[in-house]
């Protein structure tokens, strides 16, 4: 697992498959959004340590959605001693491992690359969620707003930081050779433009991807722009 340190409050956590996640410090505390695949504790444990840190300083797995290389380690996590796992009450169940998710749908462009990228994701175990979240829900605990972006999943969630200034996309957007764009794999295509368009008034330094390098500073502008164009950017519709 390597780690990449974005601010001095923010670590960018790569699995050894598609996923990634994020770990933010807020003093002695930190959370995770998102967890990778299956397996990624050793490694979280690993990039907490290098601020000083221990996994009785993570308080809260928050997860932007229930596909396994975003929850693949949330089962392991949510054993650690302080943690809390948050998810969208359309995903929890999902997750829980109660119903099952539905299939993407897929444009032609996309059939050869979801095959070749499900073969390296292994299943997630299932695991508990502690608390379901709702759309504009402000959670005092970490100091983030919820924005329910459906479309990718129907319980895809995005979070604002505001204090930090800070959001996390989910898998409803991406960054590729630094454009923006639609994120793919789509349960609801047209309706998870609808939820890209969110992006265009929220004023960040930071925008983290479920995929893709994330944006720092003024170029964060390409997301608001993305999310204000006639047509969202969607190179593989």
């Amino acid at each position: 697992m390597n780690v990449v340190d974005l601010r001095s409050d923010l670590r960018m956590v790569l699995d050894s498959g598609p996923g990634q996640a994020y770990l933010l410090r807020r003093g002695s505390e930190a959370v995770l959004i998102d967890t990778g695949i299956a397996g990624q504790g050793d490694g979280i444990v690993h990039a907490l340590r290098g601020w000083g840190l221990d996994r009785e300083s993570l308080t809260h797995v928050v997860l932007t959605h229930w596909h396994p290389d975003h929850v693949g380690s949330a089962s392991e996590l949510a054993s650690w001693p302080n943690v809390q796992i948050w998810a969208h009450r359309s995903d929890a169940p999902i997750i829980r491992g109660d119903s099952y998710g539905s299939f993407p749908t897929l444009t032609h462009t996309e059939e050869g690359l979801y095959a070749q990228i499900a073969g390296s994701v292994p299943d997630a175990a299932p695991s508990r969620v502690d608390r379901e979240l709702d759309d504009n829900e402000v959670l005092d605990a970490i100091g983030a707003r919820v924005l329910s972006v459906p479309g990718h999943t129907d319980g895809s969630i995005a979070l604002h930081f505001p204090n930090e200034a800070v959001l996390f996309t989910g898998d409803v957007a991406t960054q590729q050779q630094g454009q923006v764009m639609l994120g793919p794999f789509d349960h609801d295509r047209a309706q998870a433009r609808e939820s890209f368009r969110r992006f265009a008034s929220i004023e960040v330094d930071t925008v983290c991807f479920g995929h893709g390098q994330p944006l720092l500073g003024a170029d964060t502008a390409k997301l608001r722009a993305a999310a204000t164009a006639n047509e969202v950017p969607d190179p593989l519709g």
